[in-house]
């Protein structure tokens, strides 16, 4: 999510159908866009992949990008536990000698860390249309 999409409310798809598809063959469902009133089809090879008049989120994502897919409990978990590593991080004083080889590496992953931190932070924002208390 870029800094442009943040703000912005998910898309919202609805399940209206589902029938299987004899041609492909695969259970095809049938989602609704309640915002714009659009439809489309995803086949599935499960028959229970998706459920009738349950809502989904619809995310597009960069091919090397992996989506995953967790309970807002569980991002806000992960949320906590990068950030007190990112604590962990700031805490590291190696020697001088040593600091001068790693200064760049502990850098980096506290760079990589904090990324990682706001990247949940917009999901969560998204999931909750606010933001949760930190439990750090």
């Amino acid at each position: 999510m870029n800094h442009a999409d943040r703000g912005r409310e998910p898309v919202v798809a609805v399940c209206a159908a589902s029938y299987f598809a004899d041609l492909v063959p695969a259970h095809a469902f049938v989602f609704r866009l309640p915002a714009s009133d659009s439809r489309f089809t995803v086949y599935a090879q499960a028959g229970d992949r998706y459920l009738t008049n349950a809502e989904y989120t619809l995310l597009l994502v960069p091919g090397e990008t992996v989506p995953l897919l967790l309970a807002v409990e569980d991002v806000a978990f992960l949320r906590h536990c990068l950030r007190k590593a990112a604590d962990r991080w700031r805490e590291v004083e190696p020697t001088p000698a040593g600091y001068r080889a790693a200064r760049q590496r502990f850098a980096d992953e506290l760079d990589r860390v904090e990324h990682l931190v706001r990247l949940l932070d917009s999901h969560l924002d998204g999931a909750s249309g606010h933001r949760d208390g930190d439990t750090s």
